[in-house]
């Protein structure tokens, strides 16, 4: 039985489309299915993941599509293929390696069945993440994982470890950045990177933010515990306990490079994963010169607050009810933190006009002098933009420009306002500044082509179409507008 719409659900024994045939469901998360499949053209056997929420863009869909063109890692899931699946196209998949194995995560919750229950094991485990992360950071152009968690990290025969779901990887400066919902994510997420909005930046901020992560995944195998229960701690990087006051055989020197790795400013912790690596394996050392204690048992986060709620609200893409909660807390605590959050459920439940409410009420003596002023610019360009006030749109991108620096972010924003105000020669001088910057972004392909369509220079748009049509060809909008070129002579 073939799959033919989004209506109908996989199961065992059915076909997705002419490409697999579904042998066994491996996990059925809130976002997606992954599948053991067999790919009907060779009957090599493969996992499959399908998202749940087919009417996003595939741009939104396509996890890990940086690592589609690297060599393989052994302990790196490898990638072989995502897309559409023809001739309908609803359905997206991401095809990758099958490994039989156990999520971390899963593995943990076996501590009582004497897993990781040494230090030798778990540095073994944790040896291979770092050489993971090393391995990403060391392309050409270098991958920043984004989301290091025990729900990441597979673990299969031997103790051999891959690390998997890219949904939150990033190439430097990603022109459109992946969003966090998940709450469970945000307790092994940076400060910086905390706040549900977006993550983004240069390789170097990218990397200490996987770095931070690397600290809490230690962290949480030495002590069974999260260094933090609550989002919101996490945010304002509330003190914690040191590793060896929660299990007293754990050498000070592990203490030291965990709070290292988890600085509340980036620029305190390790710099690369080199210099990690080496002050690791010296603690390491250090500490298999004691017997191999047993590791304390995982705990359940006691702490319940608004930031979890919040998040969970969101993770259920409840945005309504995340910035109601966001809105009672704020209105107690004055918390600019609390305010971005409430902001950005608003401008993810589409209440645009309450946003701008908000905003105007909020902004009216200035924004806040740190990341979350940062934040609040950035939403409230969008939501202007959404909004057609392209004036108030302008007047803050042009704030943030000289407040926060230059990103490639704000410049496609700016490449917005031109095409609002009809100024498409600036609107193309500023898409193609990005183009080169950053080469091979559909999107801004995509939108090059409607500028040049506008500027009346079809040559131009006809080229940028075929660059992006090399990129992705079964986005149906740009096929049909090749075959429209091709009938007026174009192509």
């Amino acid at each position: 039985m073939n799959i033919k719409s989004a209506h109908f659900l996989p199961g065992t024994n059915k076909r997705l489309g002419n490409r697999y045939l579904l042998l066994e469901c491996l996990g059925d998360g809130s976002h997606g299915w992954v599948w053991r499949a067999e790919r009907l053209s060779d009957g090599a056997i493969v996992a499959v993941k399908i998202p749940k929420d087919l009417t996003k863009e595939d741009r939104h869909l396509a996890e890990g599509k940086e690592l589609l063109n690297i060599e393989s890692h052994p302990n790196i899931v490898k990638i072989m293929d995502m897309g559409r699946i023809p001739p309908e196209n609803e359905w997206f998949f991401i095809e990758m390696e099958y490994f039989p194995s156990q999520s971390l995560a899963q593995k943990l919750e076996q501590r009582s069945q004497h897993f990781g229950n040494t230090f030798v094991r778990l540095f073994h485990i944790y040896e291979q993440v770092l050489e993971a992360v090393g391995f990403l950071a060391s392309q050409s152009t270098a991958i920043s994982h984004g989301d290091i968690k025990p729900h990441n990290i597979l673990v299969g025969a031997n103790d051999l470890v891959k690390l998997t779901d890219f949904g939150s990887s990033a190439l430097p400066e990603e022109i459109y950045v992946r969003t966090r919902e998940n709450g469970g994510t945000v307790l092994y997420a940076a400060p910086e990177f905390s706040d549900s909005v977006s993550r983004k930046g240069v390789f170097e901020d990218l990397l200490r933010g996987d770095i931070y992560s690397l600290g809490v995944l230690l962290y949480q195998l030495l002590t069974g515990q999260l260094p933090h229960d609550t989002p919101a701690q996490v945010r304002h990087h509330a003190p914690i306990k040191k590793p060896s006051e929660i299990n007293s055989y754990i050498h000070p020197d592990l203490d030291s490079f965990i709070a290292h790795c988890m600085e509340k400013k980036p620029s305190d912790r390790f710099s690369n994963i080199s210099s990690l690596r080496s002050a690791f394996n010296a603690a390491r050392l250090e500490q298999l010169k004691t017997p191999s204690y047993s590791i304390a048992l995982s705990a359940v986060p006691t702490t319940v607050d608004w930031s979890i709620s919040v998040l969970e609200a969101l993770d259920k893409k409840d945005y309504l009810k995340a910035a109601r909660i966001a809105e009672a807390e704020f209105s107690q605590t004055r918390d600019c933190i609390v305010l971005v959050q409430q902001l950005n459920a608003l401008y993810r439940a589409n209440r645009l006009f309450e946003f701008e409410e908000v905003f105007n009420r909020e902004m009216s003596h200035g924004f806040p002098e740190d990341e979350n002023g940062k934040a609040i610019r950035l939403l409230g360009i969008k939501t202007f933009l959404a909004l057609r006030k392209v004036d108030c749109a302008k007047a803050i991108l042009e704030d943030a420009m000289s407040l926060d620096g230059e990103s490639l972010e704000l410049e496609f924003l700016m490449a917005t306002i031109y095409g609002l105000e009809a100024n498409f020669s600036e609107a193309r001088i500023t898409l193609e500044k990005i183009n080169r910057k950053s080469p091979a972004k559909l999107h801004v392909l995509t939108r090059l082509v409607q500028v040049c369509e506008q500027m009346r220079d079809y040559t131009a748009a006809a080229g940028y179409l075929r660059h992006a049509l090399r990129i992705n060809q079964s986005v149906p909008e740009l096929e049909s507008k090749r075959k429209r070129y091709q009938e007026l002579g174009f192509w």
